[in-house]
């Protein structure tokens, strides 16, 4: 799979990565250059940095249950984060999944940033779950009011030199949905997932 992050890019993550002791693995953006699809999700898990590729855990098997039912293939999408590590905290000698720290996401804003900045202006952004929804269009947006719905905003763009994001002049069409380990958690959800498939092919 090709990648929209430069050689620089890729070093830089993987140089804060290094640099965060509650982080682990390198799962680079990968899909598509011309995406019919770009998904922006939250961060890796286990098997995800373990393997070096998103979505190939539970989760994935459910979003690729999500793009069959969508008549789209992972070639033709592109998926990527707000951070590009797993990010953990140990307990018991184990190591557990946690969401990632405003301070990871803005670390990592700028790198996602350029991803997004490469991709063709018709790209439709699926943000999966609150932590891409709210990287891209701020903490007010909430994906349990605005899931299955079509926006069209411009993305927050972070600007490290006054450590702020500012909204960006390109207006860029998104489609937030659930992430795929919602469901698997809360299999009642599930309705919703479908209502939202739905709208979103006719989309497509």
């Amino acid at each position: 799979m090709t990648t929209m992050m430069t050689t620089a890019e890729i070093e830089t993550a993987k140089q804060l990565i290094a640099a965060n002791p509650k982080l682990t693995g390198f799962v680079p953006g990968e899909g598509s250059l011309t995406p019919k699809l770009a998904i922006i999700s939250e961060a890796p898990g286990a098997k995800e940095a373990a393997l070096g590729h998103p979505f190939q855990g539970p989760a994935g098997q459910e979003l690729n249950e999500w793009l069959a039912q969508l008549g789209v293939t992972r070639d033709q999408i592109y998926i990527t984060g707000a951070v590009r590590a797993r990010p953990f905290d140990e307990h018991d000698g184990r190591l557990r999944d946690r969401k990632p720290t405003a301070a990871e996401v803005a670390a990592f804003a700028p790198l996602l940033d350029h991803e997004l900045a490469r991709m063709p202006i018709n790209t439709l952004i699926l943000p999966l779950g609150n932590t891409g929804l709210q990287r891209l269009l701020g903490p007010r947006y909430k994906i349990t009011q605005v899931h299955g719905q079509l926006i069209k905003a411009p993305l927050l763009q972070y600007h490290p030199a006054i450590k702020r994001y500012e909204a960006g002049n390109q207006i860029m069409s998104l489609f937030p949905m659930f992430h795929p380990s919602y469901v698997r958690r809360f299999p009642s959800k599930r309705p919703l997932i479908e209502a939202d498939l739905a709208v979103l092919k006719a989309l497509l």
